[in-house]
């Protein structure tokens, strides 16, 4: 690590705190960003993205070279992958002055001393630092500090089932555009939403795609509990990677394949189910912050607030953050107290996101009332058109 302590640490170098610190960047902000991997290698699958939204925040146009690979997805978003834009995001960084990203470091404690932060690192020095904007994911550690009365996301009662899987491992090419946008359909209270997305590669020939799929299940809960993912409360502490399925749970789900899916479909979410990477289970959290911020800490992107996939919000709320906080951190005077203005971004932001999560939890109730007990499944073949 740098020895040098910066004003600014961001704990967090997935897609929102690298979205902040290019933001920061962009506008004359300095910053230091941790992450505790090595490099990140995976996340959610794929994604809906603003592209004019991402050019204003981080001041580079994903239309240009190099280019972020997405295909159309409704209205002006479009889909990409978690590791196509996560690689856009990072490289950028890694070559934006302004932007210090130290890797393999964890974040362990952070505590706010009124004057400054202190920041415990494992296997590093501790740090002490003007300000921490926190963007460590859904079940952040710093959270349990900006927020110690409502430290976890709440499991919103139903688990997504990701996948995403090669084309070319399919005995045909799927029957499905390049520029053909999501599919959505309820069936027996199951929701899937399914695309195509460019390949590895970022190109988009028939036979060189990847296929996405989200199956949307609102009967896991008891695998949840008895796996440690859920607390007895309602608090999610994590999900289900690939290896932590069951057997028996992909068999179920295969079973359904046929009676629910049709065939443009059904291979690709069949091979998702079999394969031993291409599939994760996870549990839909849903956090309804009554703070932003607190004295020098501040959260950002899942840290701050979650929703679920159905409001095609959540990556897009992030980058939101990080136009406001980058712009605030900005404008404010050299002597301005750096809790002031966390305090001016928690005031701009908190209403908003608030409105946001209330209509995620009612999309969450509706889809569980109709998954649970039967009802019109027409709002969920239009409605919240996913992550």
């Amino acid at each position: 690590m740098n020895s040098a302590a910066p004003r600014i640490v961001i704990v967090g170098a997935s897609l929102a705190g690298l979205t902040l610190a290019l933001a920061c960047a962009r506008r004359g902000v300095a910053v230091h960003v941790l992450e505790r991997a090595a490099r990140r290698l995976h996340g959610g699958d794929s994604l809906s993205v603003d592209l004019n939204a991402l050019a204003a925040a981080t001041g580079h146009d994903p239309r240009q070279p190099p280019t972020l690979p997405v295909v159309p997805a409704y209205r002006d978003r479009h889909l990409t992958t978690w590791p196509a834009l996560y690689a856009w995001l990072r490289s950028h960084a890694l070559a934006t002055p302004g932007i210090t990203l130290d890797e393999g470091c964890n974040v362990t404690a952070v505590r706010d001393y009124g004057d400054h932060v202190a920041m415990a690192i494992d296997g590093c020095p501790a740090l002490r630092v003007d300000a921490a904007i926190c963007a460590d994911g859904y079940h952040s550690l710093v959270r349990r500090s900006v927020a110690p009365q409502q430290p976890l996301a709440r499991y919103a009662g139903y688990t997504v089932w990701r996948g995403l899987v090669e084309e070319k491992a399919l005995a045909q090419p799927l029957q499905w555009p390049s520029n053909g946008g999501l599919w959505i359909k309820l069936v027996r209270g199951y929701r899937l939403v399914a695309a195509v997305l460019p390949g590895r590669d970022g190109k988009l020939e028939v036979g060189n795609r990847q296929i996405t799929f989200a199956w949307f299940d609102a009967h896991r809960t008891e695998l949840l509990r008895h796996s440690g993912r859920l607390t007895e409360d309602g608090g999610l502490v994590g999900s289900l990677a690939a290896g932590a399925i069951e057997p028996s749970v992909r068999a179920e789900l295969l079973a359904l394949v046929p009676q629910l899916w049709p065939a443009t479909w059904a291979e690709a979410v069949s091979a998702g189910l079999r394969s031993a990477t291409a599939l994760s289970g996870a549990p839909i959290a849903e956090y309804r912050p009554e703070r932003l911020a607190n004295g020098r800490l501040a959260l950002v992107g899942d840290a701050a607030h979650v929703v679920t996939p159905m409001t095609g919000s959540g990556y897009a709320t992030s980058v939101d953050d990080a136009i406001v906080l980058a712009r605030l951190l900005a404008e404010a005077a050299a002597d301005a107290p750096i809790s002031a203005v966390l305090a001016r971004y928690q005031a701009v932001r908190l209403p908003y996101v608030r409105g946001l999560v209330a209509h995620s939890q009612r999309l969450s109730a509706e889809y569980l009332r109709h998954a649970l007990t039967g009802g019109h499944p027409a709002r969920f073949d239009t409605a919240g058109l996913g992550e």
